[in-house]
């Protein structure tokens, strides 16, 4: 039997009825994903969001509140943050992706009348320290790039990575999702689908081109089409990637995260520094707004000060 919304302003101006099975922690959840499934969000997505609520389901349990969303209040939320900052002692980063999904989950079921109410309407994030970019020197770039053994197949095929890391600046989800076919070698440029599935192309230049080329007829002929392969012709992992990185950051006696993200914000600060727009940067790296780009800018003044000197537009006029 449909429930009423339980608002009487509702019900005065247009009445409503609850759905069936907003009292079912897990049905709701699984309404929650379906729904992710609708609108194709990625795989990683969807684990995050697995994730999270995870945790959250854990906390309602040792908390000792009602997992019905329908008996869900904004106090029992607030609980729920508290448990993983005190109780699990989470950073305010992690526990500011519980916060987002418990907003994104109740939000979802009020709108689609699963519940009443929203009872994380009025959650804010935590404010954490915003730790400052570290991206590559250029000699630890070249330290990095001289640790693969070239010679050997996972070696060759890391360098390659590398390069094609630095020179796009694309995510790891995208980079581990490359297509053979998504590559044009004399176009220069690969095919990616980012965040939300958007899709461009981003680009690469002569060195880069040249190490794809002789990385594909290395690679030769296997029984997939994605574009990195292990030793035994199985697509790449992920964790194989970052754990590869990881040891080459490690035998660099790099003392930073060596990361794929660390070569995106590298990739764009020298391409910043060297040069280029923030607004081509934001196609390059497939930023859904210029607020990242912006914020390069701002962690890079002292190198943008080397630039302005170098390309002032009254120097330039005046020392003619």
């Amino acid at each position: 039997m449909a429930k009423r919304r339980g608002k009487i302003e509702a019900i005065e101006s247009n009445e409503v009825f609850l759905k069936d099975g907003g009292e079912d922690f897990d049905y709701c959840v699984g309404q929650f994903f379906k729904d992710m499934v609708m609108r194709n969000l990625s795989f990683h997505t969807k684990r995050w969001y697995k994730e999270n609520i995870t945790v959250i389901k854990r906390a309602f349990l040792d908390l000792g509140h009602s997992l019905s969303p329908i008996d869900a209040t904004e106090e029992m939320l607030k609980d729920v943050v508290f448990y993983c900052t005190e109780k699990l002692n989470n950073n305010p980063t992690t526990v500011n992706h519980r916060i987002r999904t418990m907003k994104q989950l109740y939000s979802f079921l009020y709108n689609e009348s699963f519940i009443a109410s929203n009872p994380a309407e009025r959650l804010v994030k935590q404010k954490g320290k915003i730790e400052k970019i570290k991206p590559f020197t250029e000699d630890e770039i070249q330290e990095l790039l001289s640790q693969p053994i070239k010679q050997e197949f996972v070696g060759f095929r890391d360098y390659t990575i590398m390069l094609v890391l630095l020179d796009t600046g694309i995510r790891l989800s995208e980079l581990i999702n490359i297509k053979v076919t998504d590559v044009s070698i004399d176009g220069g440029k690969i095919f990616v689908v980012g965040k939300g599935n958007k899709e461009r192309d981003v680009m690469f230049q002569a060195t880069t081109r040249e190490q794809l080329r002789r990385y594909l007829k290395i690679r030769g002929e296997v029984h997939h089409d994605y574009l990195w392969v292990s030793q035994d012709n199985k697509p790449l992992a992920r964790k194989t990637l970052q754990d590869r990185l990881k040891l080459y950051g490690e035998r660099a006696r790099i003392n930073k995260r060596v990361s794929p993200h660390t070569f995106r914000h590298t990739c764009a600060k020298l391409y910043i520094t060297q040069g280029g727009d923030i607004f081509s940067l934001q196609q390059l790296l497939g930023h859904s707004s210029l607020e990242m780009c912006r914020h390069y800018v701002s962690l890079w003044g002292s190198d943008l000060q080397k630039m302005h000197r170098k390309y002032s537009p009254v120097e330039s006029i005046i020392k003619r």
